[in-house]
């Protein structure tokens, strides 16, 4: 039996007690609760909302403890999909024709002149490449990745971004740890080794967003 958009009301606000922190995960425990209530409904249970909430909670789900292990493990396999997916994608990446072009944009760095101005405009180049990921993504992505519910996160938007900002965060951890002077003893090289690996990870966030973007449909 169809609960009535007062009594879905009353089960939304109710489930915001328990606290879950993720949008996606928020959303799939409440269809849960919602089936499992409408079923009983069906089986003939013509209880107030209120007590049937509670059964269907305690005998069901376990209770507050319960609620909070199921959405700790959906929190896991949703993260373990993820990650699943990021190497996948970074494997796809991992080709002959990849380390060959890597080989040779090493051996012509041994030309370029181990100036200043050149290590920067290579540096320029990283700082591009660690933006463009997150603008593709962005685009992308939109309308494919779950709104937050209230003060709950997204626990897609949050994952991914993270993944695909992995070269970004590289970066800023570089500069942290590597002192500005430093780059007047690195050689060309070094710096097209890291483009390399920046271009590496941008072109697996891109199979990761196409990846993702097959599996999750369109959300109005």
């Amino acid at each position: 039996m169809i609960l009535t958009q007062q009594e879905l009301s009353w089960i939304d606000e109710r489930m915001k007690t328990y606290q879950i922190k993720y949008g996606e995960i928020y959303n799939e425990i409440l269809d849960h609760i919602i089936s499992a209530i409408e079923s009983e409904r069906e089986a003939g249970d013509r209880n107030s909302i209120e007590f049937l909430f509670q059964q269907v909670v305690d005998g069901q789900f376990g209770g507050y403890e319960g609620i909070a292990n199921l959405a700790a493990k959906q929190e896991y396999l949703y993260t373990q999909q993820i990650q699943d997916l990021w190497w996948q994608s970074l494997r796809y990446h991992i080709t002959w024709p990849m380390l060959g072009f890597t080989v040779i944009a090493l051996l012509l760095s041994l030309e370029l002149p181990n100036v200043e101005s050149v290590k920067w405009l290579l540096m320029a180049g990283c700082l591009l490449l660690t933006g463009s990921s997150v603008i593709y993504a962005y685009f992308s992505l939109k309308g494919r990745v779950v709104k937050s519910v209230d003060s709950s996160q997204s626990f897609l938007r949050r994952h991914l971004i993270k993944k695909i900002s992995t070269s970004f965060w590289l970066l800023n951890w570089l500069l942290c740890f590597l002192p500005g002077y430093a780059i007047n003893y690195l050689s060309p090289t070094i710096f097209v080794a890291v483009t390399m690996l920046y271009i590496f990870l941008n072109l697996s966030a891109i199979r990761f967003c196409q990846h993702f973007k097959a599996l999750i449909p369109i959300t109005s």
